[in-house]
């Protein structure tokens, strides 16, 4: 059953992902070890979605404690923020694009420590696997 990306239910299915993958398990085991690891999505606004949505997943040693749609595109519980455009965020989730490419440095904006994400690079990219595998659908524009 597909789930509305930005509802409470959908960052709920995305922790669950997270903590029943073995392949985010194994990536992630060392992520936030040592460092703040809490990720903060942010969908920009485009023509796709209009409104900025902003979700902070809460990641440590391979394991999600939580995950939910903040009013705060900056949180400050966040360690990391991957900000994209919908559109580009979107095309991951339906698995028209691979992540990697997608979010190249012309199309998103890293916010963190930036040393820490090209040590650990299986995480984030394991991170968005799961997200790519929820069924999800798209509020109205």
């Amino acid at each position: 059953m597909a789930i509305t990306v930005g509802s409470p239910a959908w960052a709920e299915a995305l922790r669950t992902e997270i903590n029943r993958s073995s392949e985010y398990r194994n990536a992630a085991a060392k992520w936030g070890d040592g460092f703040n690891g809490n990720v903060l999505l942010v969908f920009e606004p485009d023509d796709v979605m209009p409104r900025r949505q902003a979700l902070l997943v809460e990641l440590a040693k391979g394991a999600c404690s939580g995950a939910s749609f903040v009013p705060d595109p900056e949180d400050a519980r966040a360690g990391f923020a991957l900000r994209a455009p919908f559109s580009v965020w979107k095309d991951i989730l339906d698995r028209e694009t691979l992540a990697a490419p997608a979010i190249l440095p012309a199309r998103r904006k890293v916010d963190g420590d930036k040393m820490t994400p090209p040590t650990h690079t299986a995480a984030p990219r394991s991170l968005i696997s799961c997200a790519a595998a929820l069924d999800t659908e798209y509020p109205a524009a």
